[in-house]
């Protein structure tokens, strides 16, 4: 079924947004100071978001299309700090994503649909 919204006056016709599984690719840095794939190449991502715990004691570098790097304009997310793009942005990257911290052990939450 399809929603009618009323945007600045004009009527606009939205399709109903398909349900979506999340893949899970959380987990922890397994070398300290070493770029970590968690997500290859994916054309149908729709969605992605990665958190740096509000527990973290130290940044979580994440990138797209390229390892993660603490000096190679990655993503820096502070404790707590989520970064994330959807459907809301009506775009998400299809190239692999990789993870970086400091520290082994470091737990980071990443998730796709």
């Amino acid at each position: 079924m399809k929603k009618l919204m009323l945007v600045l006056g004009l009527a606009v016709l939205a399709a109903p947004v398909a349900a979506q599984t999340l893949a899970d690719g959380s987990g922890t840095i397994a070398q300290a100071g070493v770029a970590q794939q968690v997500f290859g190449y994916q054309p149908t991502r729709r969605y992605l978001v990665c958190q740096n715990p509000i527990a973290a004691t130290e940044p979580l570098m994440v990138n797209v299309g390229s390892a993660a790097g603490a000096a190679n304009g990655s993503i820096e997310l502070a404790p707590g700090g989520s970064w994330s793009l959807g459907p809301s942005t009506t775009w998400a990257p299809t190239e692999a994503v990789s993870v970086y911290a400091a520290t082994a052990g470091h737990r980071f939450v990443c998730k796709q649909g």
